[in-house]
């Protein structure tokens, strides 16, 4: 009856049904939740140019909360404010943003079937994992497991934000180990406020502090935990009994390992998935050429972050905030394609120059 079964309904899952349905596939999603983006687990900050390279498929002003023109990063008693100069972000609601993409896929002529958790008895030849970082379709196909993940926890307060358009980063290895804290206005009064912690870490008692250090003392209107994955899998799509399997989005770890961001890689693998989903090889070299190096230079940005313990001292923080918040933020403005500022030989040379001066060995 169908020729693509989609299994999960964010954005990885949706676009890829949006795009098969345009290469005159049927298409079955199914999605375990009884409604569209719900729940919302995810901050919602998305870049500006990420969100317009959707617009061929959506319109997603109606989703749009509050414009992020610059932001705060703190290290310690550290800090620094980067102004772009091109590139903005937007804060949008998720589940609006996810419920226009349904509708799209429905108009396209898409059966959707919510409150449906998938099992076994897939309805299709080709498959489409894009079930999230626990992926069932992941496991039940046996592909190679993520090792490395984020638990993150947000809420959202009411907070008085001295400027309505600036996100604050947190940066420590005690407040935040592995990751860092976030305050992401919705207006005025009211913020988004949460922070990620490398497993095995448990983000709950991080979470409560950092909650208290600001200030907080009433409780949040929303709620929620979620895990995030910070690497992709070593392998994303195959053919096996007689079926085509493709993992997009979470499931599959196209996800920004700096800020674990995964909406703009997600939907934009979503996409190619749908295109060649009956084409497992096609697949895996399409989303690897496109954007494999992208993702491969979060990962190193990110392992700099990371060094001595996720506190870089002065000099490493002066290097982060030159090379790669003012350069590549402010004047290129490119919050998700690095690859086209920076190599992989310039970014790695960087890093063992951090890796150095950290371990006090020469320049």
């Amino acid at each position: 009856m169908f020729d693509v079964h989609v299994i999960g309904g964010g954005p990885a899952g949706l676009f890829a049904g949006i795009a098969a349905l345009q290469e005159g596939k049927k298409v079955l999603l199914s999605e375990e939740h009884r409604s569209i983006g719900e729940p919302e687990a995810c901050s919602g900050l998305i870049s500006k140019s990420g969100l317009d390279s959707l617009r061929p498929y959506i319109d997603y002003n109606e989703a749009v909360i509050n414009e992020i023109n610059s932001a705060k990063f703190l290290f310690g008693r550290r800090e620094f404010t980067v102004l772009p100069k091109k590139e903005t972000a937007l804060l949008v609601s998720r589940s609006i943003l996810d419920s226009i993409a349904a509708d799209r896929f429905e108009k396209e002529g898409g059966k959707l079937e919510l409150g449906m958790k998938v099992t076994r008895g897939f309805q299709a030849k080709s498959i489409i994992g894009a079930d999230g970082p626990a992926s069932f379709v992941a496991d039940f196909f046996g592909f190679p497991k993520i090792r490395h993940f984020i638990s993150a926890m947000q809420g959202d307060f009411h907070y008085a934000c001295e400027n309505p358009h600036q996100a604050q980063i947190f940066v420590s290895s005690r407040e935040f180990p592995g990751f860092f804290g976030w305050v992401i206005p919705k207006s005025e009064s009211e913020a988004k406020i949460g922070l990620g912690v490398s497993q095995p870490n448990h983000p709950l008692s991080h979470y409560r502090n950092f909650i208290a250090r600001l200030g907080v003392k009433t409780k949040p209107t929303r709620e929620f935990a979620a895990v995030i994955p910070v690497e992709a899998r070593k392998r994303t799509a195959m053919e096996k009994a007689d079926r085509c399997i493709l993992l997009a989005g979470d499931s599959a770890g196209q996800v920004k390992a700096t800020t674990g961001g995964g909406v703009f890689f997600g939907a934009n693998c979503g996409l190619l998935a749908g295109k060649h989903s009956c084409q497992p090889e096609k697949y895996e070299q399409a989303w690897r050429s496109k954007f494999g190096l992208d993702l491969s230079l979060h990962g190193r940005i990110r392992a700099l972050l990371n060094l001595n313990g996720g506190q870089p001292p002065a000099a490493g923080v002066s290097l982060a905030k030159s090379l790669f918040f003012e350069d590549l933020l402010s004047e290129e403005g490119k919050m998700d394609r690095l690859s086209g500022m920076l190599s992989p030989s310039i970014i790695s040379s960087y890093a063992s120059i951090m890796a150095k001066r950290i371990s006090g060995g020469k320049k």
